[in-house]
């Protein structure tokens, strides 16, 4: 089922690739923005995270929380020296996708196509190659998984739902920066 904006965050308590415990309710009073991302090879998800990477520093200084979701174990994620540089924000394995079932987070292979038609390919092919990345063998990835974000207010209320169109659909890097007050427009 999919989440909208009005209703109550799902709680969930899992562990970050650093074996930190994360639970959402221990957020309460701290504006948290959730992302599901697909996995680790995924050049979207990690032109993404380089993104994300670029702006830390003012989101740690806006007082804003990001917890990032993939679905390849924690210790796959560890490999990748990408995802290490995100810290302090949690990142989360969730192989099982237990928590990405909670928010209606799914797969479409007709979504997943239309990426090749509507995105940037070669752009992001290219710089997603520069990224260090650990190569998948054993684990199953669903490479239909379509993204999503969450901004979840101080009384763990969803501002903002938003379920991608395609493998490359996120909410603006703008948004995430106006959601955690450093950016006004």
């Amino acid at each position: 089922m999919r989440l909208s904006e009005g209703m109550p965050a799902v709680d969930f308590s899992v562990t970050d690739i650093h074996g930190n415990n994360i639970k959402l309710s221990n957020y309460v009073g701290k504006k948290v923005i959730l992302s599901f991302l697909r996995h680790v090879n995924c050049p979207y998800c990690n032109v993404r995270v380089h993104k994300l990477i670029g702006n830390v520093v003012r989101l740690q200084r806006s007082g804003v929380q990001m917890i990032l979701f993939f679905e390849n174990s924690n210790e796959k994620l560890l490999q990748s020296v990408l995802h290490k540089g995100v810290s302090p924000f949690p990142i989360i394995g969730d192989p099982e996708k237990k928590v990405y079932n909670q928010y209606g987070v799914q797969s479409s292979v007709i979504k997943m196509l239309s990426t090749f038609i509507t995105a940037n390919n070669r752009e992001i092919v290219s710089l997603a190659k520069t990224l260090e990345t650990p190569k998948e063998k054993d684990e199953k990835i669903t490479n239909s998984l379509i993204p999503a974000d969450f901004f979840i207010d101080e009384n763990l209320k969803i501002v903002k739902a938003h379920y991608g169109k395609n493998i490359d659909d996120h909410v603006t890097i703008d948004e995430v920066l106006k959601f955690a007050g450093v950016l006004t427009f």
